[in-house]
């Protein structure tokens, strides 16, 4: 493969990580204007709709577009509820208990859930290697929880990492089955499909809740919101499907390490949040546990 795409790989992983590890700050900076949950989430979808709704059309009106059966219309559908929908729900819900940092942490844990799926519903073998990978990830969660504790301490802290945890579970099945379908339609519709799909019951719910009143708010509330659904959501998921095809899907994942130092900064930065030598501390070891398990699949490929 010629150096420069290989760059060029790299780059595109390192911005749509950046842009994802913004996510977070984004949506405190909206809890702080008082808007909901719900109202965020609407947001974010409403806005994002647009982009992808013009993808996907600029994609099926191509050469060789492949025609899906309703089977497959459904598992993609069910496959973008359960991420951008369901996964984002309670994402979004954690995040009004932990610290940004902590969130990204604990979201970065999914390569080993991926690796767990893999063994339990494909029988796949795990390794040594990767066995003692999983040791530190966890430890460095535990620690970086640890670090919350001190002064300043969040409110239902367990709560919210649950939340958060329970979103990166919900992603890891996401992704554990994507790969078909998105080799079949091709990444970038999949995913414009999956997050069409997903924006219906995100309507829905802010209707159900609160009559989708989303169009009252300040000014502030729609640059960010903006900033939330184009910066760290369109820009990084076209960014990082383009990536992952140069570099592959191993190298990302090593490359992923960016996004929770990232937030890291931007959190104390923007939101003021406090980054102590434990938190420090429990993410080198959690970033140490999953580099060693990406390490250890891009050998795996390779030999």
């Amino acid at each position: 493969m010629n150096r420069n795409n290989i760059l060029l790989g790299i780059l595109l992983l390192v911005v749509a990580n950046i842009c994802f590890s913004a996510k977070a700050v984004l949506i405190k900076l909206l809890y702080r204007e008082g808007v909901s949950v719900e109202s965020v989430i609407a947001l974010r979808m409403l806005i994002a709709l647009p982009f992808y709704v013009l993808t996907a059309l600029w994609l099926h009106r191509r050469d060789h577009n492949v025609r899906l059966s309703g089977r497959e219309w459904a598992i993609i559908s069910g496959l973008g509820i359960l991420s951008y929908y369901v996964s984002s729900m309670l994402d979004f819900m954690g995040l009004q208990y932990v610290t940004a940092s902590v969130e990204r942490l604990v979201l970065y844990t999914y390569p080993t859930l991926v690796l767990l799926l893999s063994a339990f519903l494909f029988r796949e073998k795990i390794g040594g290697v990767q066995v003692l990978a999983l040791l530190p990830t966890y430890t460095g969660v535990v620690i970086a929880f640890a670090a919350e504790q001190g002064p300043g301490a969040q409110k239902d802290l367990l709560k919210g990492g649950l939340l958060v945890f329970g979103c990166a579970i919900t992603y890891s099945v996401y992704v554990v089955f994507t790969g078909e379908y998105a080799r079949k339609v091709g990444s970038a519709k999949f995913t414009s499909y999956a997050v069409i799909a997903a924006t219906a019951p995100a309507l829905l719910q802010s209707w159900w809740r609160e009559g989708l009143d989303v169009f009252h708010f300040s000014g502030e509330v729609y640059r960010l919101s903006v900033l939330l659904a184009i910066v760290a959501t369109v820009v990084p998921t076209f960014l990082i499907v383009e990536g992952i095809r140069i570099v592959g899907a191993n190298n990302s994942g090593i490359i992923g390490f960016v996004g929770p130092v990232s937030t890291i900064f931007m959190a104390y930065w923007v939101l003021g949040e406090p980054v102590t030598p434990l938190q420090l501390l429990g993410t080198l070891v959690v970033l140490a546990g999953v580099f060693l398990l990406s390490w250890n699949s891009v050998k795996g490929v390779e030999s």
